[in-house]
C-alpha cells in the first residue's frame, strides 16, 4: 500500500517569531530532518505544504525530491494544508498519507514505523500515536477519509479532528514511548527547551 508523506509547514509561526521549518534540529532544519525521515521510510510521493514563508523555505528543499505546494488559506488552520496536499496528490491517489507537522521534528523514525505497521496490518481509517494517554501526531489518513477531509463542513469549521471524531470507534490508537508525538513547538521557550534536551541527549 502506497503511503505518501506530507510535511505540514504552512503556519505563520507568529508565536515562534521565525519560520519553524528552518529552525535547527541536530544540525539540520526541521523540515529537512522530517524529509530525511520520510526518505528513510521510503514514503512517496513526498509533499511539503508551505504558506507565507514559502520564499524563505523553498531554497532549503532544493536537494530533496519532493512536491512543494502552497496553502493559501493558512487562516483556516491545518485542514487547509491537508486539502492542498490532497489536491496535489490527486494524480497518484495514494492509499494513505502520513501528515507530519513541521514543529515535531524530534519524532523518532521507529515511532513512524510502528504507525505504518499498525496501518498496514489493521485496516483502520486513521492511525494516531499516543503518549501518556494523550493523542498526538503524525497521523496516517486512509484514502477512505480523503473525501471527508476535502469537503466536509465539519472539517471546514473544526478541522481534521472533526473527521476523526466521526470515526472514533474505528481509529487505531498506538501507544508509543516517544514523548515527541505530543511535544509540538510553538514558542521560543519551547525551542529553547528542545535545545536543552538535545544537549542532554534526550532526543
Amino acid at each position: 500500500m502506497s503511503v505518501a508523506g506530507v510535511v505540514l509547514a504552512a503556519g505563520r509561526s507568529e508565536r515562534m517569531g521565525a519560520p519553524k521549518a528552518l529552525l535547527d534540529f541536530r544540525g539540520r532544519p526541521f523540515v529537512i530532518r522530517i524529509l530525511e525521515a520520510l526518505e528513510a521510510l521510503d514514503l512517496k510521493p513526498r509533499v511539503v505544504v508551505l504558506g507565507p514563508d514559502a520564499p524563505r523555505i523553498r531554497p532549503a528543499l532544493a536537494a530533496h525530491e519532493c512536491l512543494i505546494v502552497e496553502n493559501l488559506d493558512v487562516a483556516g488552520g491545518p485542514i487547509g494544508s491537508l486539502r492542498a496536499a490532497l489536491a496535489a496528490l490527486k494524480p497518484v491517489r495514494p492509499a494513505a498519507l502520513l501528515a507530519w507537522p513541521v514543529d515535531l521534528p524530534q519524532v523518532r523514525v521507529t515511532t513512524i514505523e510502528r504507525l505504518l505497521e499498525a496501518y498496514r496490518h489493521g485496516g483502520a481509517p486513521a492511525v494516531l500515536p499516543s503518549f501518556a494517554e494523550r493523542r498526538g501526531h503524525p497521523v496516517i489518513w486512509d484514502q477512505r477519509l480523503f473525501p471527508e477531509l476535502e469537503t466536509s463542513d465539519a472539517a471546514t469549521r473544526h478541522g481534521a479532528r472533526a473527521v476523526l471524531s466521526g470515526h472514533e470507534a474505528e481509529l487505531a490508537i498506538v501507544a508509543v514511548d516517544d514523548p515527541a508525538v505530543i511535544d509540538d513547538l510553538n514558542t521560543p521557550e519551547d525551542y529553547e527547551r528542545l535545545v536543552r534536551e538535545i544537549n542532554r541527549d534526550i532526543y
